[in-house]
């Protein structure tokens, strides 16, 4: 028997819970392995930390402040990963002018303190998840603490849109 909902009117029915239309197909869903399992290994100084969920969750600490987090999505569809920039930037040096302006650039060019840059990895198309989460993290998320990305590169258009083709056909039969 089920209970009554305390908060519904009385004599008036409940609303019926929607269903998902037929044409939708059943939802994707990806097994995605325990995050603690396919997590990579950082190089000292980097420590990971304990989480409350070590299977959905992965972080990493710098003692300068850095920080590094990885989160399975909803479904296992993709793995989001992320890097913040620890609260100091590295000093200006006493030198000549010229070495002045080139530390002053490197710090310009890096991801400014207490900022974050975020990547994905789509869970569905890797082949070799622990391989590739590994790649992501160490070149893509870590260099950006010295080298800010200005954003992904679209990717290059077919050759060829909007113009006619120009490739030689050969005369005969077709298959």
């Amino acid at each position: 028997m089920t209970e009554a909902d305390p908060f519904a009117r009385p004599g008036t029915t409940p609303t019926p819970r929607r269903r998902r239309p037929a044409f939708a197909g059943p939802r994707d869903e990806v097994d995605v392995p325990p995050l603690g399992h396919i997590a990579p290994d950082l190089d000292p100084p980097w420590s990971k930390e304990d989480t409350d969920t070590p299977d959905r969750t992965a972080s990493y600490q710098h003692p300068e402040g850095h920080r590094v987090g990885l989160r399975v999505q909803s479904r296992g569809l993709a793995i989001q990963t992320w890097i913040t920039a620890g609260p100091d930037l590295p000093p200006i040096p006493d030198g000549t002018d010229i070495e002045r302006a080139e530390a002053q650039a490197a710090n310009d060019a890096r991801l400014q303190p207490g900022r974050t840059w975020h990547t994905v990895l789509a869970t569905r198309t890797s082949k070799a998840l622990a391989a590739d989460l590994g790649v992501l993290v160490c070149e893509r998320l870590l260099p950006a603490l010295t080298n800010k990305p200005r954003g992904i590169p679209a990717p290059a258009p077919p050759a060829r849109i909007g113009q006619p083709d120009t490739a030689p056909q050969k005369e005969g039969t077709q298959k």
